[in-house]
């Protein structure tokens, strides 16, 4: 088990009242842990641009507009392609989720743009950054992300990749807001200091790595064991990624 994740392990122990990705209670959950970090400076750059709407409940527009047509250009936005020994090289593999946060985050930054503008970087930003920090939205170039790995989560036909979005964590059967106060409760504050300080590359070269855990089992039809074996890393990146959000609402609001 890589290092971080043992000294992540630490402070979460196994949580014992499991009963049964980031969909949509993932990327709330980031959003969410976001909200509770944000400077005074970063909450009113927010609040001019969402009005009373919070980072957690605008996490999922940018799947939610998947089904307008006016927006089938955005579809590779949501993940980015790092074969096994390789790096990130821009526009050379599919998937534009790493150009774009770095685009939405200029954009943020830039004065002359409009509300509307400002509004649809920010929700496409929430959402994006929450994904690169689910492995395996930084695919691998054979497997479309673990779509086409097949497999069964307690005997229910589903795939890799849906797994890791949404069955590890709706397994808790917790609300985000739940679930996102269990994960702050052991948060140390060295770890926030070095999470924050993450840049998008940073984040998609552990997303690369973590990922070859994902792959890890001998059975297709994924139960406990597979769970168990994952649950650290799933609740490190959903906190890392929610403590990386406001790390870059921080610097892109401040105050001049």
């Amino acid at each position: 088990m890589n290092d971080m994740i043992k000294r992540f392990s630490i402070c979460f122990p196994f949580f014992l009242s499991v009963l049964f990705g980031w969909g949509n209670t993932g990327h709330r959950i980031v959003g969410y842990i976001a909200e509770q970090f944000l400077t005074e400076n970063a909450k009113h750059g927010v609040a001019t641009i969402l009005g009373h709407t919070s980072l957690s409940m605008v996490s999922t527009w940018a799947d939610e507009i998947k089904s307008d047509p006016e927006w089938n250009h955005a579809y590779d936005w949501h993940w980015t392609t790092i074969p096994d020994g390789e790096q990130f090289t821009a526009g050379k593999r599919s998937g534009q989720a790493v150009e774009k946060v770095q685009e939405f985050l200029d954009l943020l930054k830039t004065e002359s743009k409009t509300q509307t503008e400002k509004e649809v970087a920010l929700k496409f930003l929430v959402h994006l950054v929450g994904d690169l920090h689910q492995p395996l939205h930084v695919g691998n170039g054979r497997d479309k992300g673990g779509n086409d790995v097949k497999v069964k989560w307690f005997g229910k036909s589903t795939n890799l990749h849906a797994v890791w979005d949404t069955k590890l964590i709706d397994h808790q059967k917790l609300s985000y807001t739940e679930y996102g106060n269990y994960l702050l409760l052991n948060l140390r504050d060295e770890q926030k200091t070095e999470w924050e300080k993450a840049d998008i590359f940073q984040i998609i070269s552990e997303s690369q790595q973590y990922r070859n855990q994902t792959y890890k089992f001998e059975n297709n039809n994924l139960k406990w064991d597979y769970f168990y074996q994952n649950k650290e890393l799933l609740e490190m990146r959903l906190l890392m990624g929610g403590v990386r959000l406001a790390g870059m609402l921080n610097r892109c609001f401040v105050k001049n």
